[in-house]
């Protein structure tokens, strides 16, 4: 009963989201607050009802119910605890009731949320964003009730009370931490987007277009940042201990799926600052959150549709075209909206010089867009070389790489000139105290890497190298004097010691600083991405036991191979010694795991070795395993040197620690006429 009970939950959920659009718009509409609070309370009723649906289906895996053709597709007898529940997001139906549940979750937490403040002022900016919530947790319904050709209801059971004796299980890579954590962060990512996209069109919609509907949506904006963040990196380092290639970072289409909404959330988190300040580019606000929030669903579309081929996608259907008709007709909307409050979008101030903060910030915003629409172009080439002459044309990895150097290195130097250039416009005096030291020490910087890379290592091409290390240098000090004379005054104001005034400076205003602090993450992680995708090594070779193969430094002698039977798999590699520069400093043992899938036959991923030397990796990856290595056989090996890899990781919870300081900051509402 269970499944039936989750399937009843779905179908009335149809009913309430219904419910909340309806009585939402003719409570806001004829200011009825019973019928405004009876729209709230349906968003709530469609949370329960999603709530128990996802429940019913958890307790499926859990208890083995294979007469439910979801939990057979992807769950099995042996499969761990863990893997059973995030089978969940396994394949499409259950990843699809993921993110409604995730979507309805968002939805409660914005009633709750503004419970209290409806209560002491009336406002009703939170209700009208409810409305295009609720409209998007009602498309998402639509899908999975199954009455949608391209995807089944995730809760249905096989016809004539039909049993399977067992269940294929999850695709073997999914079957990794990294992987029960890294789909449902990036979900929780993209989601959270949807609530300040909601407020942006609320905000449309009720005429108020100020700063609000921007302030009460901000810890939104920054959580969705910071998780986006996290989902990437773990993504990252899945493809990076997984796949068995010595990278992180592929340009792979749904890997460019989930980093288009980054860049342009993280254009529009830039961007309301102007506008909080200044009360300028209220439009490029709109139109960034809603491109954001936009591009969350393409990558859906992307990924479920099967016209882009990735290791990420699930098979192909017409879902897809669902997806593609909802995008179309939900901008539509906006900008309808946008053309009926044309007049209200002015900006009441204009740029006064192309040499200041405001100005910096529009450049930013062009960057990111321009960014951005370059990887879509590359990510949908093979789409569009299809229509043009018949044939996909797959985008090679080094396209992406050499398009996104320019504007990756001018958005690096923007990084540490935006937060120190002048508003309205800038002066000789604040060039000189906050530019010229660390333009001075930047460009020494890069003349010295020059010189390293040139001469000492042989480099005829380190151009993008030493601009690199230049900007990241010229970021560094301009940050690092930022919070120094910060921390300077307030400890002398105080009568302190200098770390407790800069204690007391990160919390008098953990917005600016934390962002600061972002920013020196970001730095990090480019010179991380520098070292590692630049300057790592990389040797083949095909062994037999006693063998050995050297890459840079290091020498690898295969000394022995193994096999370990464990619940759901078994693991099966070879033992290297490893010597670096004469000495020995242990053993590594890459291996390759193989299960077995019902009616598939054995299914096996790469198990890479990875061993940590500083900040850089030696890293081992086998190829197809011979049945005899003990008798001889030869076993293919790939061997990378990764400089610099553990500074991409680095970077990032340099990042993350940023954001949670920046978002630590309370809001401050101020309700408008």
């Amino acid at each position: 009963m269970t499944a039936e009970i989750g399937q009843a939950a779905i179908y009335l959920s149809v009913l309430s989201g219904l419910w909340a659009i309806g009585f939402l718009c003719v409570g806001l509409r004829t200011r009825n607050p019973n019928a405004v609070r009876s729209g709230r309370n349906a968003v709530i009723a469609t949370f329960i009802l999603i709530s128990i649906a996802t429940g019913a289906l958890i307790y499926g895996f859990v208890t083995d119910d294979f007469s439910m053709r979801y939990v057979v597709e992807v769950s099995s007898a042996a499969q761990p605890l863990l893997y059973k529940v995030t089978a969940l997001w396994g394949r499409m139906s259950g990843s699809l009731l993921f993110w409604l549940w995730l979507l309805t979750v968002a939805g409660a937490i914005v009633v709750w949320q503004n419970q209290r403040y409806n209560k002491q002022t009336g406002d009703t900016l939170a209700d009208y964003a409810l409305i295009p919530l609720a409209i998007v947790q009602l498309f998402f319904i639509i899908l999975v009730t199954g009455l949608i050709e391209g995807v089944y209801n995730p809760l249905a059971r096989f016809p004539n009370g039909q049993v399977a004796p067992d269940g294929a299980g999850m695709n073997p890579l999914l079957q990794t931490p990294s992987m029960a954590f890294h789909p449902p962060t990036l979900y929780i990512g993209w989601i959270s987007l949807t609530v300040p996209f909601a407020f942006a069109v609320g905000a449309l919609a009720s005429g108020r277009v100020g700063s609000d509907w921007i302030l009460r949506s901000r810890r939104w904006t920054l959580f969705s940042w910071i998780v986006l963040t996290v989902g990437i990196t773990l993504g990252g380092n899945w493809a990076y201990r997984e796949l068995g290639w010595g990278g992180y970072w592929a340009w792979d289409p749904v890997e460019n799926a989930s980093f288009m909404p980054w860049l342009l959330g993280t254009a529009y988190l830039h961007s309301v600052m102007i506008q909080e300040k200044r009360s300028m580019l209220k439009l490029w606000n709109i139109l960034l959150i809603t491109l954001a929030f936009q591009f969350t669903l393409l990558g859906t579309f992307i990924t479920r549709s099967g016209i882009i081929s990735s290791v990420h996608a699930f098979a192909q259907s017409d879902i897809g075209g669902y997806f593609l008709g909802f995008i179309l007709i939900s901008t539509a909307g906006v900008v309808g909206l946008i053309i009926y409050r044309w007049k209200r979008l002015k900006s009441a101030n204009r740029l006064e010089s192309l040499l200041s903060r405001e100005s910096a910030f529009v450049l930013n915003n062009w960057l990111f867009v321009g960014l951005t629409l370059i990887i879509l172009w590359g990510t949908l080439w093979p789409i569009i070389s299809e229509a043009i002459n018949g044939q996909k044309a797959s985008v090679p990895e080094a396209f992406f790489n050499q398009v996104v150097i320019i504007p990756g290195l001018l958005l690096l130097f923007l990084t540490g000139a935006g937060p120190i250039i002048s508003w309205k416009k800038i002066t000789t005096n604040n060039f000189r105290r906050m530019f010229m030291w660390p333009l001075v020490i930047g460009l020494v910087s890069g003349a010295l890497t020059w010189g390293f890379l040139a001469v000492i290592k042989g480099n005829t091409s380190p151009i993008y190298s030493v601009l690199c290390v230049s900007a990241a240098v010229f970021v560094l000090v301009a940050i690092f004097a930022e919070f120094y004379r910060g921390a300077r005054l307030r400890a002398k104001r105080q009568e302190t010691s200098f770390l407790n005034g800069l204690n007391l400076l990160i919390q008098r205003n953990k917005r600016r600083y934390g962002g600061y602090i972002i920013h020196i993450g970001i730095v990090i992680l480019y010179i991380g991405i520098m070292g590692s995708k630049g300057y790592f090594l990389l040797e083949s070779d095909s062994l037999a036991l006693g063998e050995s193969m050297k890459v840079g430094a290091f020498e690898l002698t295969m000394k022995d191979s193994f096999e370990r039977e464990y619940a759901n798999y078994r693991r099966a590699g070879v033992i290297f010694d490893v010597a670096k520069n004469g000495k020995r400093i242990g053993t590594m043992e890459p291996a390759r795991h193989f299960y077995y899938k019902a009616g598939q036959g054995e299914q096996d991923t790469i198990e890479s070795a990875i061993r940590h030397f500083g900040v850089n990796d030696l890293y081992i990856a086998l190829g197809e395993l011979p049945r005899n290595i003990k008798g001889g056989d030869i076993v293919n090996v790939q061997v990378y040197h990764n400089p610099l890899i553990s500074v991409v990781w680095i970077g990032v919870a340099i990042m993350v620690i940023g954001g949670i300081i920046a978002i630590a900051e309370k809001s401050q509402y101020s309700k408008e006429t």
